[in-house]
């Protein structure tokens, strides 16, 4: 199996997409193919960490059903994400699943002890639910899993439930257009060429709003509602916080309900039911599983969504109510909403179990609760319990206020609205809650009290409040009023930036009167606040390792380290001569030279650079052992000071350096050329060039082939990886050497690095069509079917045969023997009468010369299929004549571009009459 990191620096397989695999110790008829896909693409909340992608199935068909009473082969079925993994986990069991042949609830078995204990026999099925264990921060194994080939009656399903993965980092900033989840599919090691699976995309999940009192309309005024502090205000309906879904599913139930009066939740609901879509938090949920392992919790969530409503800034003296449900609105006024429309309930904590909040009071109709105001502060939490499954959900929770005459404000009131919980665990867990978010939060003003009346005093404050205020060299604590005269002159200042906790700052913005931090103030003859403004920001620590390896720009430019919040910040390295570049590691992890970080809180990131050596060396590939038929190797090496310095890097899979006398495999990358060669035995020489994922056949000798679609190069200051795809034709133990030569004349000779277990590529299954028969006059459809998906196989290389006689050798009676050269598009037929290939004819011309006693091509109606194929379907009319009369055999042959000769295979049996 062949591994590489993303740009995420994440694991990902090295060929993605269909899992071909070996056949076990008896024989198989046909080989196994697996084909992975999709079950639905799931939107994803881009805020959330835990988000569930939808299932992946992997269909596999043919090969020979293990003979009763024999263990059925077992594989490993891996999984890996563009993304975090981030399910919930007992130890480094998570609790995402791998189910066998689609099992209703009822006839769903989970493996509960060691896996090699759960195996199949043939004709007996054992356990059919077999659980994940985490393998890499985004990787999932399900091993010892039971693959018995089906042959052809049937298909073999594998659907792999309850994924989750951390979906804040795929949007691009201000960016609307939803952001691709991805993975790769890894069986038994085999992972072919393909594509990648998309399972989901990231879509921004809520819109927040402010709307008036009477919900119907959006308040926009940076004063948010505006109140005179001439009079007491007592519970007045003020506002209504809106939280809006942006697609149908990004606010979601729990799978259970909740007592209407103490809140207890009922039983979860079963979620088992596989392909169906429930709209809950929850995934895939079994209620009937045991507890081992947390089985009987695998998928369950632990709440619904929740919408958290900070508030901050409210004046000293105020109350605010918010409701302990979501309302909806008809002519203004409020009432709760019902069963069957969009509800919520207000609860005690933002991460605990849930509590119901019991209502302090009935306003307008609508169960409300005083919330505790600490510092200016409050905080609501609400549950989503239930959907109009008819329509996207608008949320809506009222909101009153009271506050007692003569109040002095403190600024505008705001109130930040998210989706909760808040989290920082962005990894798979044990104990943090699922869902779970990242703390993105929409900050909108809410109310503004303006000090317009007459005797009022004097005040020097800030926004937020509670921070310190120098007036006339004395040090107060904000809001602070003063009894000053008309007139009279005195100075206010404020700190440049104030500490709040690690890595949190708040930073002066400007005074009410747009004075300069430090400045002289004239009284004048009205009531007056003196505000000072500060901003949040948060600190990205930035660390460069070792000093002289390298620089990083960021943008936006930090202020003195500082970000504001809320804010994407671009890392860009530039490495210095000598160094090649290490990764970024922290809050940002990426081998790629740049990166994004969102500053939705203080953040961290370490660059780091590496040294290169003295002289030109080679560091290593990968994979360094294993055994297929088809690997991509990454292989690095590295400059004394740049990668461009090197001449040339060389691969040999060898039994000795000196090739030990047996078939070896030798790849040549000419690093200024760009240009890939590869030493061909059967030549004697060189053969080349060929440009990295240009599609040729042409680099391959006795040994190997390269494909150079797959072939890659890629620089990272002083070293050089290159990726290539090997198909081998020869098997056997090689050691991995690597050899590189710089512009100077450095020579590192051949260096091991492995060793690998070659396999002869797979025989190409061949049919025909009809395979049976009895007509004079018959179109045969020859399919030749490659199991490696490339462009590799669609060159015109080789040849294509087909053959009707008694044996393969003609068994001394008259046969009809077909050639067709597809690297000279030519058809032929073998003429016993004359003892020698009758041809060539241009496949889909009429032409007579094709004519046999035996036989006869009608070549206008002969060859490349009209069915697209990896190696070129191929049809042959012939007129069958009566020197072939009795059973004949049919058979096929091919030389594939790989120059592999499968021999005569037997496809058939035909009556000529």
């Amino acid at each position: 199996m062949s591994l590489m990191r993303d740009g995420k620096g994440l694991w990902v397989a090295g060929f993605v997409m269909a899992v071909a695999t070996m056949a076990p110790v008896w024989a198989q008829s046909t080989p196994v193919q697996c084909v992975g896909n999709h079950s639905i693409w799931l939107p994803l909340r881009a805020t959330e960490i835990t988000a569930r992608i939808g299932d992946i199935l992997i269909t596999c068909t043919g090969g020979t059903p293990t003979p009763a009473g024999q263990a059925v082969p077992t594989v490993d079925i891996l999984v890996f994400l563009n993304g975090t993994y981030t399910g919930r986990t007992k130890g480094d069991l998570t609790e995402s699943l791998l189910l066998i042949d689609e099992p209703p609830a009822a006839a769903q078995v989970p493996c509960t002890t060691d896996v090699s204990l759960c195996g199949w026999t043939g004709g007996s099925k054992g356990p059919n639910v077999f659980q994940g264990r985490v393998l890499a921060p985004n990787a999932v194994v399900f091993h010892g899993v039971p693959r018995d080939p089906t042959g052809s009656s049937a298909a073999r399903v594998f659907r792999i439930t309850n994924l989750r993965v951390d979906a804040t980092g795929y949007l691009q900033p201000d960016s609307p257009v939803p952001a691709p989840v991805n993975a790769y599919i890894s069986m038994d090691g085999f992972v072919p060429a393909g594509y990648p699976l998309q399972v989901g995309y990231v879509q921004l999940p809520m819109q927040a709003s402010l709307r008036s009192a009477g919900g119907g309309w959006t308040i926009y005024n940076p004063n948010g509602i505006e109140f005179s502090n001439c009079t007491a205000v007592t519970k007045h309906r003020v506002a209504n916080l809106r939280f809006s879904e942006r697609f149908n599913s990004a606010f979601q139930k729990p799978n259970w309900t909740y007592d209407a009066v103490t809140g207890v939740a009922g039983a979860p609901d079963g979620q088992a039911a596989l392909g169906v879509q429930y709209y809950t938090e929850s995934g895939f949920f079994n209620p009937s599983f045991p507890a081992t392992n947390n089985l009987n919790k695998a998928g369950l969530a632990d709440f619904g969504t929740r919408f958290r409503a900070d508030f901050s800034s409210l004046p000293a003296g105020a109350t605010i109510y918010v409701s302990t449900v979501a309302v909806v609105y008809t002519n203004g006024m409020p009432a709760p909403a019902a069963n069957g429309q969009h509800q919520a309930r207000l609860t005690a904590s933002e991460a605990g179990v849930f509590a119901p909040v019991a209502a302090t009071e009935i306003l307008e109709g609508i169960p409300v609760v005083a919330l505790p105001v600490t510092q200016g502060t409050a905080k609501a939490v609400w549950e989503f319990v239930g959907r109009d499954a008819n329509s996207n959900a608008d949320v809506d929770f009222p909101v009153w206020n009271s506050f007692p005459g003569k109040t002095v404000g403190l600024g505008t009131a705001s109130v930040r609205m998210r989706l909760g919980p808040v989290s920082t665990e962005t990894n798979a867990s044990d104990t943090a809650p699922v869902a779970r978010y990242a703390d993105a939060p929409v900050t909108l003003p809410l109310v503004t009290i303006l000090d317009a009346c007459p005797g009022t005093q004097y005040l020097v404050t800030t926004s937020p409040a509670l921070l310190p205020v120098v007036v006339d060299g004395q040090t107060y604590t904000s809001p602070k009023a003063f009894p000053w005269q008309p007139g009279s002159t005195h100075t206010i200042e404020v700190a440049e930036a104030v500490p709040t906790a690690p890595g949190v700052r708040l930073s002066f913005m400007y005074w009410s009167d747009n004075g300069a931090r430090g400045h002289r103030i004239t009284v004048p003859d009205w009531p007056t606040a003196f505000t000072a403004e500060y901003r949040m920001q948060y600190l990205l620590n930035l660390q460069v390792v070792p000093a002289d390896g390298g620089s990083v720009k960021t943008t936006p430019i930090p202020m003195e380290g500082y970000v504001e919040p809320d804010t994407w910040v671009q890392l860009a390295a530039t490495i210095n001569p000598g160094f090649s570049f290490g990764g970024f590691s922290g809050d940002v992890v990426t081998n790629e030279l740049s990166g994004w970080v969102f500053m939705e809180r203080p953040r961290s990131v370490k660059t780091t650079f590496i040294r290169a050596g003295p002289v030109s060396s080679t560091i290593g590939i990968s994979p360094a052992s294993g055994s297929s038929p088809v690997v991509q190797f990454v292989a690095t090496y590295e400059g004394s000071k740049l990668a461009s310095d090197l001449k040339w890097a060389q691969v040999l899979l060898a039994a000795a350096a000196d090739g030990g006398g047996q078939p070896f495999c030798f790849v040549h990358y000419d690093v200024q050329g760009n240009a890939f060669w590869l030493y061909s035995d059967t030549y004697g020489f060189f053969r080349g060039p060929v440009a990295p994922g240009q599609v040729s056949a042409k680099l391959q000798g006795s040994a190997c082939g390269l494909d150079a679609i797959y072939a890659r190069t890629s620089t990272n200051g002083a070293r050089l990886t290159v990726l290539i795809a090997l198909l081998f034709k020869t098997a056997g133990a090689r050691n991995i050497y690597l050899r590189t030569m710089d512009q100077v004349g450095v020579d590192t000779g051949w260096v091991q690095h492995g060793t690998f277990n070659q396999e002869v590529y797979w025989a190409l299954p061949m049919s025909v069509s009809p395979a049976s028969g009895s007509a004079t006059d018959q179109l045969f459809a020859l399919t030749f079917t490659n199991q490696y998906a490339s462009d590799f196989f669609r060159q015109p290389l080789g040849w294509q045969q087909f053959l009707i006689g008694a044996d393969p050798t003609g068994g001394g009676q008259p046969f009809c023997f077909v050639h067709y050269d597809r690297a000279g598009n030519g058809l032929w037929m073998y003429s016993s009468d004359v003892g020698f290939f009758l041809g060539p004819v241009t496949p889909r011309l009429g032409s007579n010369l094709l004519d046999s006693s035996a036989c006869s091509v009608n070549t206008a109606l002969s060859g490349l299929g009209n069915t697209p194929s990896t190696n070129g379907n191929l049809d042959v009319t012939l007129k069958l004549k009566p020197a072939m009369q009795g059973l004949k055999k049919m058979y096929m042959r091919t030389l594939d571009p790989l120059q592999i000769d499968t021999g005569w295979v037997q496809v058939g049996t035909y009556q000529v009459p």
